[in-house]
């Protein structure tokens, strides 16, 4: 069998000229002799650039296609739109990349790709042609029940044998002592440095799952397959991993990528509204940050049941792709993504314990009302802007007033985010919808008075 990935780069203006013309050949190249079977997408992440994967019996099945006339002429014809030269991997090669299924989008990054449709029997083939000696699955009490039966009937197909660590679920125990129940199931099974791990579940998982692979012994492979619109949209690209430790989110970990996520909507359908309104704070804040465009389209949606998200996914991973490409360690830009977190993460943290815990997104969307108002007062975001922001969030997420006897208990917390510089408190705040500035240290009365803020909305 001979496998060929070509990657195509095109002006903008000529891919539909591509379009048509791979339409129009598409059934003569699937019928010709020889060929297997013929797949192409759009990139979702640069411009202009256009996947074509093929396979053919032999070599010699595909010489014979690209001596005829037939292939001279469409060619010739694709040829002429091109930005520059074509690029085209090998069989060999291709041991190293995945094809893709007709269904799917990818975000192609420089060590690893994010595939985003519905799971495809090639993605597990593709995992089985990197000889891997074993293969781990990470699940949770909720994705065992409500995702694993999915993903097994494609894995048990294509990988015949795998073991299952099953952990508690939730952040109480995204702790030391979960991490080290994974490594012990590692360990128990004398899994080597050639091993795969799978994370199935939401961000939690993917984080605990994807820092213990990253730790056992100085780092083995690991795929992310996020089941919650929070971990799609959010945890799937930068590579941050960890646990939380001594009360503080987060404040365990290390910046390791995997070798591939799947992202499958499907999952989707086995989380509550409650869950499906908490990963929905992040792609708002993709869009605020970055995209007022996307911003507007956000806001059209009345219910958050009418979404399109296989239209929202990707935009909002491509948003986070480009500032992470350019800030990988967050040195500067990426700090733009900690919007609503500083606050946020301290009403998290405050209520974990409490009957009224707060669901990761949901603390955000309270701190992104807070850190607005923030950006209002230090930064000049209009008037209309702050309104229409708190107004948004509030109608999805609802309101819980914060009590005033919790202020220096949350200012305590926030001094201890791991983004500040010595004792002042480091935001990444508004100038204007789409349009961010990190670095903005901020005074603790300036603090106290966005909680009073938040609290006046009721």
């Amino acid at each position: 069998m001979i496998e060929r990935l070509v990657k195509l780069h095109f002006e903008e203006e000529n891919v539909l000229k591509f379009e048509e013309i791979f339409e129009s050949s598409r059934a003569t190249i699937s019928a010709w002799p020889g060929c297997v079977s013929l797949q192409a997408w759009r990139s979702i992440s640069e411009a202009g650039v256009y996947f074509t994967f093929s396979r053919w019996i032999d070599e010699d099945a595909l010489n014979n296609y690209r001596r005829s006339d037939f292939f001279g002429q469409t060619w010739a014809e694709t040829k002429a739109l091109f930005k520059a030269a074509p690029e085209a991997w090998s069989s060999v090669q291709l041991k190293e990349v995945a094809p893709l299924a007709p269904d799917h989008q990818r975000l192609a990054l420089d060590d690893y790709h994010i595939d985003i449709g519905s799971l495809d029997a090639s993605q597990f083939a593709w995992l089985k042609s990197k000889d891997y000696s074993a293969f781990f699955i990470v699940v949770d009490d909720n994705t065992h029940q409500h995702c694993w039966p999915i993903f097994e009937e494609v894995l048990k197909k294509e990988i015949g044998g795998y073991h299952l660590i099953k952990i508690a679920a939730g952040e109480l125990f995204k702790t030391l002592d979960t991490t080290q129940s994974i490594w012990k199931e590692l360990f128990d099974k004398n899994a080597g440095r050639s091993v795969c791990v799978i994370n199935l579940g939401g961000g939690v998982v993917g984080d605990m799952g994807g820092f213990a692979a990253s730790a056992y012994k100085r780092g083995v492979d690991f795929v992310q397959v996020p089941t919650t619109l929070l971990s799609q949209v959010d945890a799937s690209v930068g590579g941050k991993l960890g646990i939380d430790f001594n009360g503080l989110k987060n404040s365990i970990g290390v910046f390791r990528d995997p070798v591939a996520v799947w992202i499958d909507p499907v999952f989707l359908k086995t989380l509550s509204d409650r869950e499906l309104r908490s990963g929905f704070a992040e792609v708002i804040k993709h869009a605020l940050i970055a995209d007022a465009d996307q911003w507007n389209d956000l806001r059209q949606w009345g219910n958050i049941s009418e979404v399109d998200w296989q239209r929202v996914i990707p935009k909002s991973i491509s948003i986070k792709q480009r500032i992470v490409t350019l800030d990988p360690k967050e040195a500067h830009l990426r700090k733009s993504l900690n919007f609503g977190h500083t606050i946020g993460h301290a009403l998290e943290s405050y209520w974990l314990d409490t009957e009224n815990r707060l669901l990761h997104g949901e603390a955000i969307a309270a701190g992104m009302i807070c850190e607005a108002w923030l950006s209002h007062k230090l930064l000049d975001l209009p008037a209309a802007d702050l309104d229409q922001i708190a107004g948004y969030l509030v109608s999805i997420y609802g309101h819980q007033a914060i009590p005033e006897s919790t202020f220096e208990e949350l200012l305590k917390t926030m001094r201890q985010d791991k983004k500040n510089e010595g004792a002042e408190v480091n935001c990444s705040l508004l100038e204007k919808v789409g349009q961010y500035r990190v670095n903005m240290l901020v005074e603790a009365r300036d603090l106290l008075e966005s909680l009073s803020y938040y609290n006046s909305l009721m």
